[in-house]
């Protein structure tokens, strides 16, 4: 499986609730970074792979109906692999929640070992979490 194929598939079933498979593809130390400050933002944090769950628990009832992504391009230089599109969702709050993101993964002999993720943080706590 090639570096950008393992990438989608991470995403693909992180998305649809296959967490059992979205982590078989990470390697035992793989971290998930979502940026921020922990202090503004409920997400920020670096996660590290048995506490992935820690951050779905988080998000999961904020977007109760689960959220729609659409991947618009990907970016792959060697081990690394840039993920880019767009996410919808409605919010619990019943707000609509619509973001860009980019995903910085790193890879080493098939497996994630890193995840970086990029979105606007003070949209999503706006609409998610306040």
């Amino acid at each position: 499986m090639s570096n950008t194929t393992t990438a989608l598939a991470f995403f693909e079933h992180l998305y649809a609730g296959r967490l059992d498979d979205a982590l078989g593809l990470m390697s035992s130390d793989a971290e998930y970074k979502v940026f921020g400050k922990p202090e503004d933002f409920p997400l920020a944090g670096t996660y590290k792979k048995d506490r992935i769950v820690e951050l779905l628990g988080i998000i999961g009832p904020t977007v109760p109906n689960g959220a729609n992504p659409t991947i618009t391009s990907t970016i792959t230089e060697g081990d690394n692999v840039a993920v880019i599109g767009h996410v919808e969702a409605i919010a619990a709050s019943g707000r609509e929640y619509a973001n860009n993101f980019v995903f910085l993964v790193a890879l080493r002999e098939g497996f994630i070992t890193r995840v970086d993720e990029y979105i606007d943080t003070q949209h999503a706590n706006d609409v998610l979490f306040s």
